[in-house]
């Protein structure tokens, strides 16, 4: 018996549909509405047109882009799979479709529903329960994340306080982690999320919970009226689905950039990059593949800007041989500061001058970050031996990128 369509909407408008071919099951065609605007298309790499999209074999990109991965994926697997034959990437993204990261939504009815249950982050960010509370998140929000990532997360949405916007959809991430493979992964990011920002560099909003198991995340895809933009990674750019996260190079998203991000936002968007790049590089954060950059718009005819940075770890201190996720002049391996400084105006077209004062700028975000893994050590006794690794990794990157003299 064949299955319903999927019908996808774009900032709450249909617009087309996701079905099946007829002829080959693993073929999910997406064809538009008819008369659809330009403004409406589902993505800047698929323009509104006539002739249906083939996708070849599972879903295409910009449909892949947040289906759940590693434990929400299984949660939701062993969930549907007695109830839903022959369970597919189609039917996960059916399941999880009405709450999404980004513009895009689905469902099997002509009208949608965003709604999300409401939940207290103080619940959350100050819990000291014994009980497995992202479990707890995990049952209830499950359906409600349509977002990847191999670490376990959900959406969900605050409760509203007094004189805000009251939302529907989700306004947060829950991230969490497994302590005995990832120890102390929580205070990793948003310790590296926090030298990030004195580096310079845009970043997402993080909170940490008190017991240090989870990291509050505030959605930047979401405005304060209550919308929700397009955000896009660079595996959909790149016309890859997310198993294609680590093939490429720094210089090819830089590329990429000049193809999609407007022209009057193009010089800010490649400096935040090589800015971000360099971060990457000196915190030694070798998952800094290409679903970690993205782009940002409300409406793909619209302006488009590089979105702000997230999901920013050492990942040497899990890995100690870790090399970077994507090449950069040509090599995998962690660059000095002449293989950076080639790289930064490369991507800029700025002087070695101009190269070398944003290193500078970026070893005063990793120093920033190096005095709160620090404070947070003076503070709990229980972070001496993970602070004393991570501030031995960030110094060492700060000694590889630095000038002679000024390590």
């Amino acid at each position: 018996m064949k299955k319903p369509p999927l019908q996808v909407f774009a900032s709450a408008v249909p617009t087309g549909s996701l079905t099946r071919s007829d002829r080959e099951p693993d073929k999910i065609l997406f064809g538009y509405q008819p008369d659809l605007p330009p403004q409406d298309a589902v993505s800047v790499t698929m323009p509104v047109r006539v002739d249906q999209y083939d996708s070849m074999s599972g879903l295409l990109p910009i449909f892949d882009m947040n289906l759940p991965e590693g434990a929400l994926k299984e949660r939701l697997r062993m969930q549907f799979a007695k109830t839903i034959p022959q369970f597919d990437d189609l039917d996960l993204l059916s399941i999880v479709g009405a709450s999404q990261i980004g513009r895009l939504r689905y469902a099997h009815d002509e009208t949608l529903d965003e709604s999300v249950p409401a939940q207290d982050l103080s619940e959350i960010l100050t819990y000291r329960g014994s009980a497995d509370l992202f479990a707890h998140l995990l049952e209830r929000y499950a359906t409600y994340s349509g977002i990847s990532g191999m670490q376990p997360k959900v959406l969900v949405r605050e409760i509203t306080a007094p004189r805000k916007v009251a939302h529907v959809g989700a306004t947060h991430i829950v991230k969490s982690f497994d302590p005995r493979e990832y120890p102390e992964l929580a205070a990793n990011e948003l310790i590296c999320m926090h030298g990030a920002a004195a580096a310079g560099i845009v970043t997402a909003k993080v909170r940490m919970s008190q017991n240090r198991q989870f990291l509050v995340v505030e959605r930047f895809d979401l405005t304060p009226d209550g919308h929700y933009l397009g955000i896009e990674d660079f595996c959909v750019l790149n016309a890859r689905r997310a198993h294609g996260r680590y093939d490429g190079s720094y210089e090819n998203i830089a590329k990429r950039m000049t193809d999609f991000v407007s022209a009057n936002k193009l010089a800010s968007a490649r400096e935040q990059f090589a800015r971000m790049v360099a971060y990457a590089c000196a915190i030694e954060n070798g998952d800094a593949h290409l679903k970690n950059f993205s782009v940002l718009y409300a409406q793909p005819e619209g302006q488009i800007t590089l979105a702000p940075a997230y999901d920013l770890i050492s990942t040497s201190l899990y890995m100690p041989h870790d090399k970077l996720a994507l090449t950069l002049n040509g090599s995998k391996n962690y660059p000095d500061r002449a293989g950076l400084i080639r790289f930064i105006r490369h991507v800029t077209g700025k002087s070695e001058r101009s190269a070398a004062s944003l290193i500078e700028e970026v070893i005063v975000g990793v120093r920033s970050a190096i005095g709160q893994a620090r404070t947070q050590a003076e503070h709990d006794p229980a972070l001496q031996e993970f602070s004393a690794k991570l501030t031995a990794i960030l110094q060492r990157g700060i000694t590889r990128i630095a000038a002679r003299g000024h390590r």
